[in-house]
């Protein structure tokens, strides 16, 4: 970088060297100085830099001999001294000091608050976090410890957030900060999703989203010829059956639940559900009310991406059913068929023990695996014997 402020040049040398580049320069921008005056005060306040051993001046050569070429530390304790600063590692750890004696942290967030003092101490944010920003740090774990400890649960975003913390719209700009320390502490939470979506899961949302339904169902006394209807999450007990259904079928994407309903099952034959992608934990609690009013006999599918979220999705939706999930259009033969590498680096795949996804999650968890999008394929009503397609 050039500069033509000397104050600026020498803060950022010691930027560089908290960051630890090695040997780091910074240049003069002769060409921009707006007077001979403003030159000479910038290679006066070097030259004194020099003299006191903190930095070294190098020239340039022939005609421009007197020109200062470019300037690098001689000495990173010297030049702390002369620009009057304290190395970011010794606020760093006067931070965390000043942090541990005013909020009470259990391990795994304690640990956290030593990461972002480390991270800090080379000058650099921390989940977004700017170095010294304390008040931010300290939110962020306070907050995150409280939804560790399920102290969130029924409230959401800006309620939980003024109970925490005194501060309704705290939550709202430090998520993903506190989603990062939650995934530190080993919390169960899918890799691609986004910190809303990832709260969401955990119980946490601004709004609680609708329970979009499709099927032989009726709402107080009349069935309504829609292709679906949307319906809180916590008002289930209003749902009930012209006939039972013949399946029972969760959707992740919202293109692929509109299609299913209104292209693969017009007669509504079924009972689809729109997962919300993540589901959040209201409508998780929805499915679970849900699977207790439909008969033993009647088969449960899933129908998502196939990739390591789709594998995490599926089984928070079987665990929230309470009851033997199927996979639907989910394969490895339409992986390989379908499928393309995926652009990243591969994600971590949740175990899937004896569900019946087994053998999908372990295909996905070795290299050359194929990932999949739902929306590849056409929509199709699953098997009714209760197999898998």
């Amino acid at each position: 970088m050039k500069f033509t402020d000397p104050s600026a040049l020498l803060s950022h040398l010691l930027d560089r060297h908290e960051d630890g580049r090695a040997s780091a320069r910074a240049y003069p921008d002769s060409s921009a100085f707006s007077s001979i005056v403003e030159s000479d005060s910038f290679r006066k306040k070097l030259e004194e830099a020099s003299r006191a051993g903190a930095i070294e001046l190098r020239m340039e050569k022939g005609r421009r001999a007197s020109e200062i070429k470019f300037v690098r530390i001689a000495d990173a304790a010297s030049l702390y001294r002369f620009v009057e600063r304290i190395p970011s590692s010794e606020r760093s750890a006067s931070t965390l000091q000043d942090l541990f004696r005013r909020t009470e942290l259990s391990a795994p967030f304690a640990e956290h608050a030593q990461q972002a003092a480390d991270t800090w101490s080379r000058n650099r944010r921390w989940a977004g976090i700017a170095p010294g920003d304390v008040r931010s740090l300290e939110r962020t774990l306070i907050l995150a410890q409280a939804i560790y400890r399920r102290r969130h649960i029924g409230l959401d975003y800006r309620t939980f957030s003024r109970r925490t913390i005194a501060d309704s719209k705290a939550l709202e700009q430090l998520e993903a900060a506190v989603t990062k320390v939650l995934r530190g502490v080993f919390i169960d939470i899918p890799e691609g999703a986004t910190p809303r979506e990832a709260l969401g899961a955990l119980g946490l949302e601004k709004a609680p989203p609708p329970l979009l339904l499709s099927g032989p169902i009726t709402l107080g006394a009349c069935q309504r010829d829609v292709p679906f209807v949307g319906i809180p999450a916590d008002t289930t007990d209003t749902i009930a059956f012209s006939r039972a259904p013949e399946y029972v079928l969760v959707v992740e994407n919202y293109t692929s639940f509109v299609r299913h309903v209104t292209e693969a099952d017009r007669n509504r034959r079924g009972l689809v559900l729109y997962g919300g992608g993540y589901p959040s934990a209201g409508l998780q609690k929805a499915f679970g009310s849900i699977a207790r009013n439909i008969p033993a006999e009647v088969p449960f599918y899933h129908w998502s991406d196939i990739d390591p979220d789709g594998i995490w999705i599926f089984l928070t939706v079987e665990k929230a059913f309470g009851r033997r999930l199927l996979p639907h259009l989910m394969s490895i033969e339409l992986a390989e068929k379908y499928g393309n590498p995926p652009p990243l680096a591969a994600g971590r795949v949740a175990k899937a023990g004896a569900s019946m996804l087994s053998e999908l999650a372990s295909y996905l968890s070795k290299p050359g695996a194929k990932y999949m999008e739902q929306e590849e394929l056409d929509p199709m009503i699953p098997p009714l014997s209760g197999t898998a397609r």
